[in-house]
């Protein structure tokens, strides 16, 4: 529990204190973000707001988990390949959110690379997640069936799951991150889940990678914390999709590498909603050119029926919460006679 504590003070510090310096040194250079011209008409206000902010909480979480590493390794010649894994997962696609949002801001607009190019590099990471796992860590191929102790062996069919995971969990979080706060504030909700439950693995199922993956997640959700001090509404600072392709990425690669994939459905539900409510508006319109939202993702439909920001947010974080909370609750059952 030590090293959790240690990497959560490490990343909430250090992510608190430099983003700061870091929007200084964005309105000094005059960066700031586009705000796209198809979103609400009070969200053009926040045109210039400095981005990118996701560098802040990725490097500090990276440095949270590199420093409790090294003291570990010296104390007790220990380490995870699994743990070093997920970081560069964590690391690769925050690395596709940057090359998004620096060619956003080269080329003055709200949209940077095409949808397209983000789908074919998240498919490469994929390929990476799945040749690493499968060569390297030599990972298991079933998926455990929530409420029983069912589980179903898919071999190699199951890396198919592995992609539908990544690509709709890093492109979850990305919808999520409309407004100030949001996907910050739910991000860590959902990590706060997993650290709990890749610690819970470690100590008492004597999973000997899950004090690392608890690591991982406790310095980014309290990087994510950190950041938040300056992103909450109205925002000094956005995480761009430098922040949340990476939040995205990491939460997915926790939630397989923890056999939690199923799980994820449920801790990640409030991101589900997101992602359906865009799926639907777009179904809708083209069968019955009738939309279902007043706009998508479902915040802000919300802002537009007069809510404020705030208060979407706020609620928003409570049914996370209330997701979250449920998700734990089945995971904890296993442990119930």
């Amino acid at each position: 529990m030590n090293w959790i504590f240690l990497s959560v003070i490490i990343g909430g510090l250090i992510s608190l204190l430099i983003t700061p310096l870091f929007v200084k040194f964005q309105k000094r250079k005059k960066i700031g973000e586009k705000i796209r011209v198809d979103g609400p008409k009070t969200h053009s206000v926040k045109t210039g707001t400095p981005t990118m902010g996701g560098i802040i909480f990725v490097l500090s979480s990276m440095t949270a988990f590199t420093i409790v590493s090294l003291i570990k390794y010296y104390r007790h010649n220990v380490y995870s390949t699994e743990g070093i894994f997920v970081l560069s997962i964590l690391l690769l696609c925050s690395l596709i959110g940057f090359i998004d949002d620096y060619m956003a801001l080269r080329k003055q607009r709200s949209i940077g690379i095409r949808g397209w190019v983000k789908i074919s590099l998240l498919a490469i990471v994929c390929l990476y997640f799945i040749l690493f796992s499968k060569y390297i860590l030599d990972a298991s191929t079933y998926i455990g069936i929530p409420f029983t102790d069912i589980k179903v062996e898919l071999g190699n069919w199951y890396y198919i799951i592995v992609v539908l995971i990544i690509i709709s969990t890093t492109n979850a979080v990305n919808l999520t991150d409309g407004l100030d706060g949001l996907a910050a504030g739910t991000s860590s909700i959902v990590l706060a889940v997993f650290c709990f439950i890749a610690f819970l693995e470690w100590s008492i199922l004597d999973v000997s990678y899950g004090i690392d993956i608890a690591v991982i997640s406790g310095g980014t959700l309290a990087a994510c914390i950190g950041f938040l001090w300056w992103n909450t509404a109205p925002a000094e600072i956005f995480m761009g999709d430098t922040g949340s392709l990476g939040l995205g990425g990491l939460i997915a690669a926790v939630a397989i590498i923890l056999k939690q994939e199923i799980l994820l459905i449920a801790i990640g539900g409030l991101f589900v909603i997101e992602t359906l409510s865009v799926i639907i508006q777009v179904f809708w319109f083209k069968v019955f050119k009738k939309r279902v939202f007043k706009m998508t993702p479902i915040h802000h439909h919300f802002e537009l029926l007069g809510w404020p920001e705030i208060k979407v947010i706020i609620r928003f974080w409570l049914v996370c919460a209330l997701f979250a909370g449920v998700g734990f609750f089945i995971y904890y059952l296993k442990f119930i006679d």
